[in-house]
């Protein structure tokens, strides 16, 4: 692969575990840490590409980030209400159904054998990339809107006190689905770039708990509650990855760059973010001048 080839297959891989993180990151402004956006990820993924074919591209796309919306939403009624480490295990358990119930219908989704979805935009990897990009975009406005002042006081009220947000007016339940459903559709587009990217989904790659781990490390890594800091995060954790495979090679250089990010976490608690934040304050913290006078008294 030549070194333009490579780059642009790197950029892609970046975007869709930004977009992915994003997803993450916005439900977790709720409170709820979850293990589950693989499920929305291969929904994602099989739903569009098993209704690609019959509805065009648009339409399925749609209606396969769609199904993600309505799957968060039961699934969400169900588990909402459950409290931290009890919800962290009902998402996982959900993304483990998941792929459980792909294998067993083969008639409807190719079992394990997996589809083979249309490859987007005539396989171009430049025309996927803008394409893709422009996806995480739109994943980045929305993230946004949820940190503005519409969303964000309610959402960190629910996540650091539940019933001074019911007391307060918040619908808590009612907000955590609303996150719920924007999360599962995010994860959806991530599922769906990468089903047409390679145009072949199978339920082990796309089922897989390292979906679900993926964006919680690249999120806490970049800085959690923003919307730079999942991209920043996924920037640096594919840099990360590259450089410990060259030196290290092997499965080996998954224990050095998963080294690298504890050590980022202990450094940086609040992700890479926070800590350029940090140091840009202290830069442009002008320092106070004290006169004589104050001084000596």
């Amino acid at each position: 692969m030549s070194g333009n080839g490579f780059l642009v297959q790197a950029a892609l891989g970046v975007a869709i575990s930004a977009i992915l993180a994003l997803s993450w990151d916005i439900l977790s402004r709720t409170g709820q840490v979850s293990l589950g956006q693989s499920a929305f990820f291969g929904i994602g993924a099989y739903g569009s590409g098993l209704l690609t074919p019959k509805l065009g591209v648009v339409f399925g796309w749609t209606a396969g980030i769609l199904i993600c919306a309505v799957a968060a939403i039961l699934i969400g009624l169900v588990t909402l209400r459950l409290r931290r480490l009890y919800f962290t295990i009902a998402t996982l358990s959900f993304g483990l159904s998941m792929q459980v119930l792909i294998v067993v219908t083969p008639g409807i989704t190719g079992g394990s054998t997996g589809i083979m979805p249309p490859v987007i935009m005539g396989a171009s990897p430049p025309a996927q990339l803008l394409l893709i990009t422009g996806l995480l975009i739109v994943s980045a406005i929305v993230s946004d809107i949820f940190l503005s002042e519409r969303y964000r006081p309610a959402f960190f009220m629910i996540r650091n006190n539940p019933a001074l947000a019911a007391s307060s007016g918040v619908p808590v339940v009612a907000t955590k689905i609303l996150a719920f459903a924007v999360s599962g559709m995010i994860a959806g587009v991530a599922g769906a770039c990468y089903a047409g990217l390679y145009g072949y989904v199978i339920p082990e790659d796309v089922f897989t708990p390292n979906w679900s781990v993926l964006p919680l490390a690249v999120s806490i890594l970049g800085g959690m509650d923003t919307t730079l800091g999942p991209i920043l995060g996924a920037l640096v954790l594919r840099v990360l990855e590259e450089v410990a495979r060259h030196f290290v090679g092997g499965a080996g250089y998954q224990v050095v760059y998963g080294a690298v990010i504890i050590l980022f976490i202990v450094v940086l608690p609040k992700g890479l973010v926070g800590g350029l934040s940090q140091l840009l304050h202290k830069r442009t913290r002008k320092p106070v001048q004290i006169s004589r006078a104050e001084a000596a008294s």
